[in-house]
């Protein structure tokens, strides 16, 4: 028994909503940059001892600044440690939502493909009944439920004879696979 999890429509006003939110949001967060993979390397992981070590140092800088590099003001250092911990927040919130996407598509997806399968069944119980519009539609679905390679009707078969044997062999007791003793 198939179950029918979502029953969504999206509407054009929906879609259009949507897809103006998260252009505002980019437009928003057009401070954003786009690393490419040898950026992404060069750049220091933050891992959660390293947050804990920029933390601290921001607290000490703030007290004794006078230990900065003269290159490096401590409004800078402070605008990184809040833009970070700011960027967190959003992105665990925007994770949360991409979770709950992939979750849906998934669902979605599944519910599409079962229906589908059922379909695929039902027209060729319709041609095996002699429809002809039912044999077009399985014969076109069939492709898609087949292994990949090449089709059994486009290669010629060769029938290879069995080679006879010189001398036959004595007959001796056959043993099922599955009941042959573990070695």
């Amino acid at each position: 028994m198939s179950t029918n999890d979502l029953s969504i429509e999206i509407t054009q006003e929906k879609d259009a909503a949507i897809i103006q939110v998260l252009d505002n949001l980019e437009a928003e967060l057009d401070f954003l940059v786009d690393l490419n993979v040898r950026g992404r390397q060069s750049l220091a992981i933050m891992g959660r001892k390293n947050l804990e070590v920029v933390d601290r140092s921001h607290q000490h800088a703030q007290v004794a600044s006078h230990f900065l590099p003269s290159y490096m003001p401590l409004e800078e250092f402070t605008k990184d440690v809040l833009l970070a911990d700011w960027l967190r927040k959003i992105k665990k919130k925007v994770d949360k939502i991409s979770d709950k996407i992939d979750d849906t598509t998934l669902l979605a997806e599944a519910e599409a493909y079962q229906t589908a399968r059922l379909y695929y069944n039902s027209v060729k119980a319709a041609a095996r009944a002699g429809d002809e519009r039912a044999e077009q539609i399985a014969r076109d679905l069939a492709i898609h439920y087949k292994k990949y390679g090449p089709s059994k009707n486009n290669q010629p078969t060769e029938k290879k004879e069995p080679a006879p044997q010189s001398d036959p062999q004595p007959e001796t007791s056959t043993v099922n696979s599955s009941e042959q003793p573990l070695q």
